[in-house]
């Protein structure tokens, strides 16, 4: 070649080789559209040649580049064919190519790369590349100095990938890199004001520094912590942070216009309460730190320079401080949802002392609830501080009495605004709780919420009457005369059968014909069939125990509600490895009971039980008679079937019906013809399949058919009302859904 090449011969070669590597591009992108054919290994032996040499990255390396992340790690079959080696080696590539980026390279395409190699390595192999740790920390090191933070986020995304697998087995190295690179994660946070997806990664990245550090909170090294001095500052930091942040996002809200949610992200608060509960203490009220996450890189590199000193305060009075230092909701939601988080978190957080003052603060704010969009935080709060009290056991008398004090008046605020659509199932949800736990004295006036105009049937009622049940069990009868009477004339009707017209929100029986109101128990869900073991319990002479006996009824995991375990896989081998108190046993699944019921002995009631099946069969009626197809949502149809054939189900479960007695019931055979009319109301749906409104009604109808169905072993009432289910469903109708779905698909 000559020596002396003129610009424009340079320039033209270049175009030249741009051309041909756009060209490979295109052609890689082509043979990938028709089936993922390509030869893997030989290309990303190409690549990685290409890259690693200088000349040729300088011309083709951003092209493989996005080969590599588009066409070959976005494709499932290719993560099959690279070997371990191969994620290794590339994953070190890229790592130095980000540390000592080219111009001809797009940064942020290189910290995506990263970040899907990272993926790659530790879900698609099972050895981890030790290079990262030495990576992460030189890359946090130079973030400090640099003031553009392009590609950080996915490098933070993929630190916590590797960091969530590599915990289990190298928590000391794992620990010992978040000493090291919190502090510089700190002061990109307050300095730089990240944008929300970076922030969301230093949350995760933090929170699994906390829970390496303080398994399931620990605080002390008998229960497993992995402490230091140099930690105990970057927490101490991160909570000034922390207070900070929230400070800021309330005052954001105040000044912003239009609607804004007022709320903080669960993330933000579970973090919150987290560091809150390690730094309060009582024996620390006020501390003076060193901003470490203020200071400038020659600063925080030589140890020189002006000390930035804060004097931060700690404790519970610094919750209620907040909620109690300003009338706007933007000031007080995010300190209630912290204080709802740490309270059930960390019920034994709360000293004894300051358990009466806070359970106060919340009291002054429940009147406020009808004016601002706290209420139910508010109301929630006040669920966790009733069973944060329960589970005090030595408060003393004094306490006691101040507490029932408090709690009586609560009580009286929170019955009075039941009708409040807006904070319904978190007012239901604070009285089950003050009932179940006893926490004030219940009188018989109790029974008026569920058997009068107070409010609706609803699903938090539904659950709040059955702790009531549980808790206190039925009156036969209620001697209180009140002036406004929700069904008139009803003086004939026992207490049971006032609640089981409540809940089927039965009219007077003349007036049922004319009225087309829904009742409220049709345009809902009620979880683990509450709503029909209320219903039938009510018709056993015994009720209390006819709810308890079908509470006891095993459910299969998957209609459980809020299974999740509390501590995480990998908190759970660290509290294992410190020899304390841990059931290791907790997740084995019992499959010792039998496949029958025991005996329940529940003796029902004749005259109730008839009650309650021509109430059924009435409102049943009425949904076949007065509504149309195209105005009844086919949902409120199955809803009902489901109603009918849970009942019975119940029945059979308790020994006081067979299945083939209550397949031949007339209850049965209602649930028969609603299910017809879902049937004719999918095949009218079979013509208007290009109507959104139509697709979204019928998604809704198969989530509510399969919410019917189980495949449990175990003998429970949803088992037989699984069974009866499926004898409710015609040919016809399965394969109308089985033609939409092809059709749709």
């Amino acid at each position: 070649a000559k020596p002396n090449v003129s610009a424009s011969t340079q320039a033209a070669r270049q175009k030249k080789m741009q051309e041909l590597s756009s060209l490979v591009k295109y052609f890689i992108r082509c043979a990938n559209k028709r089936m993922p054919r390509l030869k893997c290994q030989e290309l990303l032996i190409y690549i990685m040649s290409t890259v690693s040499d200088p000349s040729s990255c300088a011309v083709y390396g951003a092209d493989c580049s996005s080969i590599l992340l588009k066409d070959i790690l976005a494709v499932r079959k290719y993560w099959c064919e690279i070997s371990s080696q191969q994620w290794s080696d590339l994953q070190n590539l890229y790592c130095r190519l980000f540390l000592k980026p080219s111009r001809d390279i797009n940064k942020v395409l290189v910290a995506r790369i990263i970040y899907t190699l990272t993926r790659g390595l530790c879900f698609q192999t099972d050895t981890l590349n030790s290079n990262l740790f030495s990576f992460f920390s030189k890359t946090m090191q130079c973030a400090r100095q640099e003031r553009n933070l392009a590609g950080l986020e996915h490098i933070l995304e993929a630190m916590n990938i590797f960091l969530g697998i590599c915990a289990v087995n190298y928590r000391m190295r794992v620990r010992k890199l978040g000493d090291e690179i919190l502090p510089t994660v700190l002061y990109i946070w307050a300095q730089h004001k990240p944008n929300d997806s970076l922030k969301e990664q230093i949350i995760h990245l933090v929170q699994l520094q906390v829970r390496v550090h303080h398994p399931n909170g620990a605080k002390t090294q008998e229960k497993g912590v992995c402490n230091s001095a140099k930690w105990q500052r970057i927490l101490y930091d991160l909570y000034d942070l922390l207070v900070n942040e929230i400070n800021l996002i309330g005052s954001r809200g105040k000044y912003s216009t239009g609607t804004r949610n007022i709320a903080l992200k669960e993330n933000l608060v579970d973090l919150m309460a987290d560091i809150c509960h390690q730094v309060f203490t009582e024996e620390i009220k006020v501390l003076e730190i060193t901003q470490s996450y203020a200071l400038t890189q020659r600063e925080y590199g030589d140890g020189e320079g002006p000390s930035k000193r804060r004097r931060v305060e700690l404790g519970w009075e610094v919750i209620q401080n907040n909620l109690q230092k300003s009338q706007n909701d933007f000031d007080v939601v995010p300190w209630l949802q912290i204080t709802i988080r740490l309270v059930s978190k960390y019920p034994m957080s709360l000293p004894h002392h300051d358990l009466p003052h806070l359970l106060n603060t919340l009291y002054q704010l429940l009147p406020q609830q009808r004016r601002g969009r706290r209420s139910p935080y508010v109301l929630r709060c006040l669920k966790e501080v009733a069973l944060c009290q329960s589970q005090k056991l030595d408060l003393k008398t004094t306490q006691k009495l101040e507490l029932q004090r408090t709690w009586s008046k609560i009580w009286s605020l929170v019955v009075r605004s039941l009708n409040f659509q807006q904070t319904e199932t978190e007012s239901f949800g604070l009285l089950g709780v003050m009932i179940e736990e006893h926490l004030v004295t219940i009188d018989r006036e109790i029974w008026k919420i569920f058997s009068g105009a107070a409010c609706k049937p609803s699903s938090s009622a539904a659950q709040c009457l059955a702790l009531a049940m549980t808790t206190l069990g039925v009156p036969e009868t209620l001697n209180i005369r009140t002036a406004q009477n929700y069904w008139e004339g009803n003086g004939g009707y026992t207490l049971k059968e006032t609640i089981v017209k409540w809940l089927l929100f039965c009219h007077l029986e003349e007036d049922m014909e004319d009225s087309m109101e829904l009742p409220p128990i049709l345009c809902s869900d009620f979880p683990n069939l509450v709503l029909q073991k209320i219903l039938v319990s009510l018709t056993v002479k015994n009720c209390r125990a006819a709810l308890e006996f079908f509470q006891k009824a095993s459910e299969c995991t998957q209609h459980l509600q809020n299974n999740e375990a509390s501590l995480s896989e990998t908190e759970a081998y660290f509290m294992q490895t410190t020899f304390d108190e841990i059931d290791f046993f907790t997740n084995v699944p019992d499959n010792t009971s039998s496949d029958k019921p025991p005996g329940s002995r529940l003796i029902v009631n004749q005259k109730l039980r008839d009650a309650l099946e021509h109430d059924l069969l009435l409102m049943s009626e009425q949904l076949l008679n007065n509504i149309s197809l195209d105005a009844m949502p086919a949902e409120t149809l199955v809803r009902c079937a489901s109603l009918l054939t849970g009942v019975l189900g119940c029945y059979c479960y308790a020994g006081i019906q067979l299945e083939e007695e209550a397949c031949r019931s007339e209850l049965f055979r209602k649930a028969e013809s609603l299910m017809r009319c879902v049937g004719e109301s999918i095949s009218q749906s079979k013509s208007k399949l290009n109507e959104d409104a139509r697709i979204l009604s019928l998604k809704a109808l198969i989530v509510q058919c399969t919410s019917c169905l189980c495949n449990c072993t175990q003998n429970s009432p949803r088992k037989i009302l699984s069974t009866f289910f499926l004898h409710l469903l015609p040919s016809k109708l399965m394969n109308d859904l089985a033609d939409i779905c092809k059709h749709l698909m």
